[in-house]
C-alpha cells in the first residue's frame, strides 16, 4: 500500500533570500531530521514560477512568492526526495515533474504526476539536465539570470559542513563541505567516469557564478573550481 501523502505542514523556515533577479531561495529542516533543505524558485521569461523541491511556506511568505508570478510546476529530484511535494503543488494548483528515468517511482508516489522534465515550458532562463550516470536520472537546474549562471542541485552535489552534519550522519560519509558525499555515488551512480564528465562540463558553462545546493551552503566564489574539485573526488 502506497505511503499516505503529508498534508500541508508549515514548519520553521528562513526568510525568502534574494539569489539573483529571477532566483529565490528559502531553506527550512527536512521533516523529522535535523538536516536543513532548500527550496529555490525561478521566475520565467513570461513571469511564470518553477520550484525546485517543496517547502510549505507561511501565509506572509507565500503571499510573497506569489507577487513574484503565477506558479507553472514543481519539479523533483527524484520520487524519494518529495516528502511535501503532493500537497505543496495541492496548494499552489501545479503539477509535479521529475526526470523520466525515474518515471515508473514517481508515478507509482503521484499518480496524477504532470509530467516528465521533457513537458515542462520551455525557457532559456531555466533548464533541467538529467544527470550522466545516474540511477534515477536526477536533474540540475541551469539558472539564466543575464550573463550570470547557477546551477542548482538537488542530492549529486551538496555542501553541508561537519558542523551542521549529525554525528550518525557523518559516519555514514554526509557532510565534509562542498563536494559529491560518498552515499551519492555509492547509492545513485551507475556510471562513474558519465557523471564525472558530465559534472566536468558543467563547470566550464559560461558564466557560472553560483551552486546552489539543496543542503548546504550557497557557493559563490569560484564555483567552477569547487565543482571541478568535487568530479575529481567521484
Amino acid at each position: 500500500m502506497a505511503k499516505p501523502n503529508r498534508p500541508w505542514t508549515v514548519t520553521p523556515h528562513t526568510p525568502l533570500q534574494k539569489l539573483d533577479d529571477n532566483l529565490w531561495a528559502v531553506e527550512s529542516l527536512v521533516p523529522g531530521m535535523k538536516v536543513k533543505r532548500r527550496m529555490t524558485i525561478v521566475r520565467l521569461t513570461d513571469g511564470s514560477l518553477v520550484f525546485y523541491h517543496a517547502v510549505p511556506l507561511d501565509e506572509p511568505t507565500l503571499a510573497q512568492v506569489l507577487s513574484f508570478g503565477k506558479p507553472k510546476a514543481l519539479v523533483v529530484g527524484y520520487a524519494n526526495h518529495g516528502v511535501d511535494a503532493h500537497a505543496f503543488a495541492q496548494k499552489l494548483g501545479i503539477g509535479i515533474y521529475g526526470p523520466a528515468k525515474n518515471l515508473p517511482a514517481l508515478k507509482k508516489r503521484w499518480p496524477d504526476l504532470g509530467g516528465t522534465l521533457e513537458d515542462l515550458p520551455k525557457d532559456p532562463s531555466c533548464v533541467f539536465e538529467q544527470l550522466d550516470g545516474t540511477k534515477t536520472g536526477e536533474p540540475v537546474q541551469i539558472v539564466r539570470s543575464g550573463d550570470r549562471v547557477s546551477l542548482v542541485w538537488c542530492d549529486a552535489f551538496s555542501a553541508t559542513s561537519d558542523a551542521e552534519t549529525p554525528f550518525l550522519f557523518r559516519l555514514m560519509g554526509f557532510g565534509g563541505g562542498p563536494r559529491v558525499i560518498k552515499p551519492f555515488t555509492l547509492f545513485f551512480v551507475n556510471d562513474k567516469p558519465a557523471f564525472k564528465a558530465h559534472l566536468d562540463r558543467l563547470a566550464k558553462t559560461k558564466g557560472l557564478v553560483r551552486l546552489v545546493p539543496c543542503h548546504g551552503a550557497v557557493v559563490d566564489q569560484d564555483a567552477a573550481g569547487v565543482l571541478t574539485k568535487s568530479a575529481a573526488g567521484v
